[in-house]
């Protein structure tokens, strides 16, 4: 069998195995069929003083999301555990401004994206080390937010849908593959005169 008639298949095969792994052990997402509500950041804003204290406000009435650690981390905090260190403390120092969001329930399987849908929709969040608070804000919130930022926030910020399909494109790689190996089995069958 040519080496370089099989290149292509090794490549695709190679390309989706480090996807795979990279996606079992670097994602924060479940490896099971699942969903979890997800920000999406969509615009940095200036926040009119109208609205208030806004942090304090979204930390009280806003939906906490907790960061979940990726496979990685939770196997290092383990091993610093069984060493007898502590684990470090999520802190608001790395506190961001309030952002304006999109608010989702994203699909997930193997720790890749497949679908989403608008869960609380627009919503003003901040994030930290512990994870995201974002609460969603009502037609007099939007328009001081438009207002005080001199544009309408939600008609010119663009929702990152590709962040929440992009699983979509193992599948693909997956079918690739497959063809290839067919075209293989197919090309060697005829080379060795098996019908």
């Amino acid at each position: 069998m040519n080496l370089k008639k099989d290149l292509p298949f090794k490549l695709v095969v190679g390309l989706l195995a480090i996807v795979l792994v990279g996606s079992l052990l670097l994602s924060d997402r479940y490896w099971f069929l699942t969903d979890r509500p997800v920000v999406d950041e969509l615009a940095a804003v200036k926040v009119p003083p109208e609205l208030g204290d806004m942090i304090m406000a979204i930390d009280d009435y806003g939906v906490h999301i907790q960061r979940r650690p990726s496979k990685v981390e939770q196997y290092i905090a383990i091993k610093r555990s069984q060493l007898g260190l502590e684990q470090p403390v999520p802190s608001y120092a790395h506190m961001s401004d309030p952002k304006l969001g999109y608010s989702v329930r994203e699909t997930t399987f193997l720790g890749m994206p497949f679908w989403y849908s608008a869960e609380y929709g627009h919503v003003l969040f901040f994030s930290s080390d512990w994870g995201v608070v974002a609460a969603p804000l009502n037609e007099i919130g939007h328009a001081a937010l438009n207002k005080a930022n001199g544009r309408d926030l939600r008609a010119t910020s663009m929702i990152p849908w590709w962040q929440h399909l992009w699983g979509w494109l193992f599948l693909a790689g997956l079918a690739l593959a497959i063809w290839l190996w067919h075209r293989r089995v197919v090309r060697w069958r005829a080379e060795n005169g098996i019908i």
